[in-house]
């Protein structure tokens, strides 16, 4: 008696005869989409559990027929067909047909209307393919009714394709009422077909073109004693769908074996296997077993390893420099493998990614800095021959990036579909989760702060934000923060002291697709934020870019050269364009970028809060800077910031200098580090000028308390947060006329606004403040009124303002599938 209550097929799956390939990475190298035997299908199929075995190519039943003889199978056949109104390809699997009824569907699949109608006629088992994918890109929201109006069946899980449209199609298609259809039918005029149109079954099946995947994803039935029976099965719709989705990780795994069966088929002879060739170095590393441990060579064989070694040495030589350190690259690389055990099994998708992303990863930083040097000297032939020699690291990474994009391909019509139909409405996005992508975030700066402040922010009221780093030391914080070792770092020119780490991107962009990011904040414009441009990109998510930091001013200042200022702005122009929208920290900066060509109606306005409970008055101690030396009895100037060149700290002196001469006697205290301190120091001797170094925590917040003035030159802060910070602290602000200060002062008159390129304008300013006593309580007191209003809460609330709400989906009564992933 057969105890057996399930019946098992898998219903979506290619052969050799599957020879036209739709994926563009297959197109570009010229393979067929599939190699496998039509008795390999068989055997695996049986193998993995499935009770009953179809073969589904591309209209042709070649492969099908190849196995119809042995017992379990039936023939089957993935039909391409058209919408002849705009020529809208679409797959559609039918089952369990004959020669005949296949050599009539080729001859009517040019268009579906005619296709349907002699199926219905034949009552021909048909499931829709991967519905909601757009073949040739030309699938609308009406032809998607138009499909629902026709077909009872549809694929709901496809072994090769990421789960979104599949939890698409389980909501929409599940969840049709008779009056849905009624509506559908008079928007399309058209009738229903069939009996209660509704009502939709689903198959599932591994659309596996590797031969890797074969019944990872499987059609379910009743027990069947015979084909008959299971095809009755499914003709009656006694059916669900079983296995899981896929993902882009296993569809580059795929692409791999059939690039190398291309490469094996087209190029490889010989007992190597080809394996002295770097592109096959690479495929075997990848893909194939290890080797048996070998024996002791004969004397003959060790004579033969000799010459061919010999060769190989030759050829070699006379390699470019470029191509030696490609071939010595690769070899170091693979030599770093560790040897696996003979009885281990071929590599699987993820481990296979994983070496795919160390090579491709570690070729790159490595022809970077070759790049970076060759430049540096002035080699212009041998730094484009590194470019040109790329072809591996292209070739390790071509099949997941385009993976990735073939996944994700159709994000933009999935949302419509969810936005058309109600009962998806809460599938718009993928998720309401953010990344945050940074190349800094333990440094001291603002857009370190920034990050910090403004995520815990989201943290605290229930929004997190992930942040993404890629540090050599994983910072600690209580954030999200996913932190990825670099792959190496280098310095940047002409500011060796800054270090940039070169990310390993597809790690990145794989962490990214696996969490099902809505949205990426970009906060700087370096490697990460590269990284994250290229995510989107492939995965179709919205770009929020924050303009932090005026990069074109720091590179003129440090380089005064206003060729590289003017390439600066290009990249800048570009990298920001990429954005859905580009947040500047203040109006000047808004209208800044206006004017080098930014685009108005994508800019918008993030500011900055303070937290009035970590910085105000009452950390005040009027003999704070006795410690260093000033006289407390003086009124005190104070600045806190990075002491760089760029943010005008030389007006300081000189205005220091110029009030030493007028004869009045302010303190100026200055708070922080950097590479201008030791000048700084040297022009400042005989004034009444401390140096504090670095502070942070309460300290910093006594130092601004405890000073009357807050003074800040600079002309190139986006913002400014050390002047909130101080107005929190009840401190009136003297700013520069440019950049992002005067927003902050300006709103209830808090201080000073002063040209500091006019020669005087700043000894008078701090004349001014100093003398007046009454003048400075005035606008502390509308300081602490201004900090008041600029909370981090506000910020938050006005940064995630324009985030599209979780739509909860309606209540419809509906035919539940389960989704199994």
């Amino acid at each position: 008696m057969n105890l057996r209550h399930e019946s098992k097929v898998d219903l979506h799956v290619h052969s050799k005869f599957s020879d036209r390939p739709s994926e563009w990475f297959l197109r570009r190298i010229g393979a067929p989409e599939c190699y496998v035997e039509p008795m390999d299908i068989y055997h695996r199929a049986r193998q993995r559990g499935m009770d009953f075995v179809t073969i589904s190519d591309h209209n042709c039943i070649r492969g099908a027929m190849e196995i119809a003889h042995l017992p379990g199978t039936f023939i089957s056949n993935e039909v391409t067909t058209y919408f002849p109104e705009n020529g809208c390809k679409v797959h559609a699997l039918v089952c369990g047909i004959g020669e005949e009824q296949f050599r009539e569907i080729q001859h009517l699949r040019e268009n579906i209307y005619e296709l349907h109608a002699y199926m219905a006629e034949q009552d021909i088992i048909c499931s829709v393919a991967h519905p909601l994918y757009r073949v040739n890109n030309r699938l609308t929201i009406d032809q998607i009714e138009r499909l629902l109006l026709m077909f009872k069946r549809f694929e709901l899980i496809n072994g090769a394709r990421d789960r979104r449209a599949a939890e698409l199609v389980e909501a929409v298609f599940s969840s049709l009422s008779p009056t849905m259809i009624e509506e559908m039918a008079d928007r399309q005029g058209m009738e229903p077909s069939g009996h209660e149109p509704w009502r939709k079954y689903f198959t599932a099946g591994s659309d596996d073109h590797s031969g890797v995947y074969t019944a990872s994803a499987h059609t379910v039935s009743p027990w069947a004693g015979s084909v008959d029976e299971f095809l009755a099965h499914l003709r009656r719709g006694d059916h669900r769908p079983g296995g899981s989705a896929g993902c882009s990780v296993m569809m580059g795994h795929s692409f791999y074996h059939i690039g190398y069966s291309y490469y094996k088929a087209k190029f490889l002879n010989g007992e190597d296997g080809g394996r002295r060739t770097i592109v096959g170095q690479l495929f075997n590393k990848l893909l194939e077993k290890a080797e048996p441990l070998p024996q002791p060579a004969t004397l003959g064989q060790r004579m033969r390893d000799l010459a061919v070694g010999f060769v190989w040495a030759r050829k070699k030589n006379r390699m470019s420099e470029v191509d030696r350190v490609l071939v010595d690259e690769f070899s170091a690389l693979f030599s770093q493998e560790p040897k696996r055990d003979t009885a281990c099994p071929p590599m699987d998708d993820r481990h296979t990614f994983q070496i795919a992303g160390r090579i491709s990863h570690t070729l790159g930083y490595s022809f970077l800095r070759r790049f970076e040097k060759y430049v540096r000297e002035g080699r212009l032939m041998e730094s484009l021959q590194t470019v040109a020699s790329l072809g591996p690291v292209a070739l390790s990474m071509a099949p997941y990036l385009a993976a990735f994009s073939t996944q994700h391909k159709d994000e933009e019509f999935h949302r419509r579909v969810a936005e058309h139909f109600p009962a998806a409405a809460h599938l718009r996005h993928k998720s309401q989760r953010k990344a945050w992508v940074t190349d800094t975030f333990s440094d001291v700066n603002g857009v370190a702060r920034t990050i910090q402040t403004l995520a815990g922010e989201a943290q605290r009221h229930g929004r997190p934000i992930t942040v993404l780093t890629c540090l050599e030391q994983a910072p600690r914080t209580r954030l999200d923060l996913k932190n990825f070792a670099p792959v190496g770092t280098f310095g940047l020119p002409e500011y060796e002291s800054q270090t940039i780490s070169f990310p390993p991107f597809l790690d990145i962009i794989e962490y990214i697709e696996r969490h099902r990011f809505n949205e990426l904040i970009i906060s700087t414009p370096g490697p990460m934020g590269l990284t994250a441009l290229a995510a989107a990109r492939l995965l179709g998510i919205r770009v929020t870019g924050i303009y932090h930091t005026d990069f074109p001013f720091y590179v003129r200042a440090m380089t005064e050269d206003e060729d590289l200022e003017e390439l600066t702005w290009k990249y800048m122009q570009w990298f920001y364009e990429q954005a859905h929208r580009v947040l500047v920290p203040s109006d000047y900066y808004r209208r800044h970028l206006i004017d080098h060509h930014f685009e108005p109606d994508r800019l918008g306005l993030l500011v900055r809060g303070v937290d009035t409970g970590q910085f105000h008055p009452g950390f005040r101690q009027e003999r704070f800077y006795e410690q260093f030396g000033l006289d407390p009895a003086q009124p005190t100037f104070v600045y806190v910031g990075r002491v760089s060149m760029e943010k005008n700290l030389h007006l300081l002196v000189g205005a220091m200098r110029e009030l030493a001469e007028r004869g009045r006697e302010f303190n100026l205290a200055v708070v922080g580090d950097g590479p201008y301190l030791a000048k700084m120091k040297s022009q400042c001797r005989g004034l009444p000028v401390a140096f504090t170094g670095f502070l942070d925590g309460e300290q910093l917040a006594t130092a601004y308390a405890s000073a009357d003035v807050m003074l800040f030159p600079s002309e190139s802060d986006t913002f400014g947060n050390a002047v909130l910070e101080a107005q929190a602290s009840g401190l009136p602000a003297i700013v520069s006329e440019r950049g992002g200060p005067p927003d902050i002062v300006r709103p209830h008159d808090s201080g000073l606004i002063v040209d500091v390129g006019q020669p005087g304008a700043l000894a008078d300013a701090m004349q001014r403040l100093g003398e007046d006593a009454g003048l400075r309580r005035e606008m502390s007191q509308r300081a602490l009124v201004n900090a008041s209003e600029r909370t981090w809460a506000k910020v938050l609330a006005q940064f995630l303002e324009d985030e599209p709400a979780a739509e909860a989906a309606p209540m419809i009564e509906r035919q539940r599938v389960p989704l199994l992933t």
